[in-house]
């Protein structure tokens, strides 16, 4: 016994510390393994569902009837189909960015990244 007690203090304490830390590790995974083992609470019986009466049928009535929408016609016309789709005029979004960039003219820019690292 005196022999692994001198070798053990003869050891770095750095090895010690790992040792050490290695068995806290070890009985927390055992302590871990236990609760996530543990057998499920007994589940009490529960009484039998009492007998219920069972609703009495109603009579069946007859569903309205829905109108009918009549559907409308395919055009059939190839003029129809040939037809190109109406243009869009964006001058006035081109505008509204010209303007909301010539209002940052003067400002400073920021750059970087969020954690301020260059």
């Amino acid at each position: 016994m005196a022999d692994v007690i001198g070798t053990v203090n003869a050891l770095p304490p750095a090895i010690k510390a790992g040792w050490v830390i290695w068995l806290a590790w070890a009985a927390a995974q055992v302590m871990w393994y236990r609760r996530a083992h543990m057998p499920a609470p007994a589940v009490k019986s529960t009484p039998p569902p009492l007998a219920r009466r069972r609703p009495e049928p109603r009579p069946a009535s007859q569903p309205e009837p829905r109108p009918v929408r009549p559907q409308a016609e395919a055009a059939s016309s190839p003029a129809v189909a040939d037809e190109a789709p109406p243009s869009i005029d964006l001058s006035d979004i081109f505008a509204a960015a010209d303007r909301s960039s010539a209002r940052d003219a003067d400002r400073p820019h920021q750059s970087g990244s969020i954690l301020g690292l260059e």
